[in-house]
């Protein structure tokens, strides 16, 4: 395989995230951007209805045949409405960075089925969340999940692909992994909402990732 277009969407605004961006925006320390989290916590945080407007006015024409996703509701729901009619499929390693804070934490299988039943989640390993505990998850940890994600997509007939989760996980992936090189452009925080369009190969096993402007039409 020569490499393969991987669109990368961090999830809508949800109900945590408010109060610790503006904190974020601002110049806080990382502990009180986890801190602001905490007072807004509660399980699988959905979707603010702003978040809702971001994911439904987030545009791309591309539409990848399959669509990789978090199994946390805020970032399935940003994958519905921004590629609808895809093939949705869950994985439990594209999860936000866990423990701690219950946003990170995940439902248990029969009720995402029930929930979306338009996705996929035949690939999730246990029926409860086994991966959050009470303290928080470290980065080399979360780090190591991406990577296994990324690996997981790579070895997918696809040849185009879309990746909705989150901006931790983000973080780790483009930044904290010694076997992915990502361009500098590709680096900075996503916002809410926000996709960037990427050409991934894969030499030696270490992954490298160059943004692409113009999405497929514009790979190699």
């Amino acid at each position: 395989m020569g490499g393969k277009v991987v669109h990368w969407v961090r999830h809508g605004e949800a109900t945590h995230n408010p109060r610790a961006e503006a904190l974020r925006a601002a110049g806080c320390t990382f502990d009180e951007f986890l801190e602001a989290m905490k007072r807004d916590d509660e399980l699988d945080a959905p979707l603010t209805p702003r978040g809702q407007a971001q994911a439904a006015a987030a545009h791309t024409p591309a539409r990848p045949p399959a669509v990789f996703v978090s199994p946390l509701s805020r970032a399935i729901d940003t994958a519905l409405a921004i590629f609808p009619g895809a093939r949705l499929i869950a994985l439990d390693d594209l999860r936000e960075r866990s423990g701690w804070l219950l946003n990170a934490r995940r439902r248990r299988v029969a009720e995402l089925v029930e929930k979306f039943p338009a996705c996929d989640f035949g690939e999730l390993r246990t029926e409860e969340d086994e991966l959050w505990t009470e303290e928080l998850e470290s980065w080399e940890s979360c780090g190591a999940r991406g990577r296994a994600a990324l690996q997981f997509v790579w070895e997918r007939p696809e040849e185009e692909v879309a990746v909705v989760a989150h901006g931790g996980l983000f973080d780790a992936i483009f930044n904290r992994c010694s076997d992915i090189v990502a361009e500098s452009e590709l680096k900075p925080r996503f916002s809410n909402a926000e996709i960037r369009s990427t050409w991934v190969e894969q030499k030696e096993g270490v992954f490298h990732l160059r943004k692409l402007s113009g999405g497929r039409e514009a790979a190699p």
